[in-house]
């Protein structure tokens, strides 16, 4: 009887223990998890960081570029010329 009562206990010890422990693992499996997408996310910040530091430096520093932007972005012209636009036509 007393090796029953022994099984029974370590048993209802092992069902405490999960009780116990289960929301605190599925809890770091939602926190890795977050963990990962926000990691994700800051390799692509950090990508687009790079991508718009390079925009800024031509921007600063190659008037072709600038001329191009401001042509294609702001429809600037220089003087005498005029803006035609084709209707259908995939070219902006």
């Amino acid at each position: 009887m007393a090796k029953k009562r022994v099984i029974l206990a370590l048993f209802l010890v092992l069902i405490a223990l999960i009780i116990i422990f289960l929301p605190g693992i599925s809890r770091y499996h939602r926190i890795k998890a977050r963990q990962g997408k926000l990691e994700d996310k800051i390799e692509r910040l950090k990508k687009s960081e790079v991508d718009l530091r390079r925009e800024q430096e031509r921007l600063q520093e190659d008037p072709t570029y600038i001329e191009k932007v401001a042509r294609e972005k702001l429809q600037v012209t220089k003087k005498g010329e005029t803006i035609v636009r084709v209707e259908g036509s995939n070219a902006q």
